[in-house]
């Protein structure tokens, strides 16, 4: 009985101890001046992609059917973040924000980018609660 109390504190700890990694990166970002505060909701973020602000490239790193059965507008695909596996990436100097289906695959996602060079990164997490209208694509 005891060792199964353990085991069950041990994994509750263990499982606690990703969650807040997760959820601290979620909301994470390195854009310049306070950016990141500019599109850390979905009202922000709906007034940058209604803006057309250039400096923003916004990412979908699911994999590609679930892209194209509905993404955030603007939104191009780069699934898990990986680089090397499309044909034009995002320039490196523009502001890219990262976004999954529930927010764990977007934190990943933003590590591997910076790792590749992109220095301008904020990991929206998820959108799965998305208010607006998705785009879909053929």
């Amino acid at each position: 009985m005891m060792f199964k109390v353990k085991t069950i504190l041990c994994s509750f700890m263990i499982l606690s101890l990703f969650v807040v990694n997760t959820s601290s990166w979620a909301q994470s970002d390195t854009l310049p001046n306070d950016l990141g505060k500019k599109v850390n909701t979905p009202e922000g973020l709906k007034k940058v992609i209604d803006s057309k602000d250039l400096r923003f490239v916004i990412v979908d790193v699911r994999p590609e059917t679930a892209y194209n059965n509905g993404h955030l507008p603007t939104a191009i695909n780069i699934p898990r973040g990986f680089i090397s596996d499309i044909k034009n990436p995002p320039p490196k100097d523009k502001y890219i924000i990262l976004y999954c289906y529930g927010g764990l695959t977007s934190p990943a996602a933003g590590e591997r980018m910076l790792a590749d060079g992109y220095k301008y990164i904020f990991v929206l997490g998820g959108i799965s609660d998305w208010p607006y209208e998705l785009e879909t694509s053929k």
